[in-house]
């Protein structure tokens, strides 16, 4: 499967240039391996709480992990059904069709995420992710990354650790790595300790940046559609 397209990322990015909607895009960092007990977790979760739109977007997010997008896509197809009015979901299920490499799938979602919440900090913050992890590192912008990162923070009074998270991984991208701990720990540090996957994942990151290493996503290993 061929990773998302230099015409694709130019799309999304631009689509959200001008733009003050969007959605927290920090996937679950990348896992080695299939996080099969998190996935059992949050199936039995489901079966008790089928109408939870938030149990489907977190195994997405733990199916994302492992690259397996079309098993996530499928996932927050189901929380957009029980939520459709939420315009995050509608990203995330834009940003996993963009890291699978479905451009024109991916250029739809973000168009009707942004057309329905117009003027939130979720835009910048979107866009900021895309530039700061796109799978193309000729679409990777960490200098404007943190510009549209920074906007999103300041309107949320920078105590938002996704939105935080966010930032961190820009800077990442610009190879800052001190500020990039800097805003990472200030993520971990407002993250509950009673949300543990939360915690673990912005640790794990944390670990990534003090490594002197950028987040990127795991590359998807299925195609969306049979060959």
């Amino acid at each position: 499967m061929r990773r998302l397209g230099v015409a694709a990322l130019t799309a999304l990015v631009g689509l959200l240039a001008g733009c003050s909607s969007g959605v927290q895009l920090n996937s679950t960092p990348m896992a080695p391996a299939p996080d099969t007990a998190r996935i059992q977790d949050l199936s039995m979760a489901i079966a008790r709480s089928p109408r939870d739109p938030k149990f489907y977007v977190e195994r997405a997010e733990a199916y994302e992990a492992n690259g397996q997008y079309k098993t996530a896509l499928s996932d927050l197809d189901e929380a957009m059904t029980l939520r459709p009015d939420s315009a995050k979901y509608v990203y995330l299920h834009g940003i996993a069709y963009a890291y699978a490499g479905d451009d024109q799938a991916a250029k739809q979602d973000f168009a009707r995420a942004e057309a329905m919440d117009p003027g939130s900090a979720q835009g910048y913050d979107a866009r900021a992710w895309l530039l700061a992890t796109a799978p193309d590192p000729q679409m990777r912008d960490g200098k404007k990354a943190v510009q549209s990162a920074t906007r999103a923070c300041a309107m949320t009074n920078w105590n938002d650790p996704e939105m935080l998270g966010t930032l961190a991984a820009a800077y990442a991208e610009t190879g800052d790595f001190d500020e990039a701990i800097k805003w990472q720990q200030k993520a971990v540090d407002l993250t509950s300790p009673t949300l543990l996957v939360t915690l673990n994942e912005r640790q794990a990151r944390l670990a990534l940046y003090q490594n002197r290493r950028p987040w990127r996503p795991a590359p998807p290993n299925h195609p969306l559609t049979p060959s």
